[in-house]
């Protein structure tokens, strides 16, 4: 399923008792509250997808391409690399290669890499990069947490984020050997 930043930060408000200004700022009637608050939500859930995507679930992508001289830059990828899975061959036989901070080195030829990566900054009109496996209820809870934090909410960032949480324990049963870190203001 995917899902829209706009649907998220509207869902958020609503959690969070602010969607009056939310929904005129996104029917077009500028006021200071209403813009501060949207553009607050969007970059939590900028913060939301990027702390998934690196610490709990993995955007995972795998890119075919033709590589004659055995030098892969990750610039030359379609998203920022975090990790490299694997190197193959076209037919699909684990090659052996070696990491630099700027690219990587394998043998020539047709390659399929395999990689996790962050994702891009959205805006509000943006969409997910994760396309199933995770729920909106998580986004809206992990938004809702960033939000409360960020405006000085304490006792309500700690009740959000105990929610974002527990979703996470329970729907992607983190294994014992995981250790999900309490935020900072607990």
């Amino acid at each position: 399923m995917v899902f829209g930043v706009k649907e998220i930060v509207r869902a958020a408000a609503q959690s969070l008792g602010i969607a009056d200004g939310v929904e005129q700022y996104l029917a077009g009637v500028q006021t200071e509250i209403g813009q501060r608050d949207t553009e607050l939500l969007v970059e939590c859930f900028n913060r939301v997808e990027n702390e998934l995507a690196l610490d709990y679930l993995p955007l995972i992508k795998e890119e075919e391409l033709v590589c004659p001289s055995g030098v892969v830059y990750y610039a030359d990828l379609f998203h920022a690399a975090v990790r490299i899975l694997y190197v193959r061959d076209k037919k699909g036989a684990d090659l052996k290669y070696k990491l630099f901070p700027d690219r990587l080195e394998t043998q020539e030829g047709e390659l399929k890499i395999g990689y996790t990566y962050s994702p891009t900054k959205k805006s509000i009109d943006g969409v997910s990069d994760y396309t199933s496996g995770v729920s909106e209820r998580l986004f809206i809870y992990g938004v809702a947490a960033e939000y409360a934090l960020s405006v000085g909410e304490l006792e309500a960032a700690s009740v959000w984020d105990k929610k974002y949480k527990d979703i996470l324990a329970g729907f992607y049963k983190i294994s014992k050997g995981k250790r999900m870190d309490s935020r900072r203001w607990v």
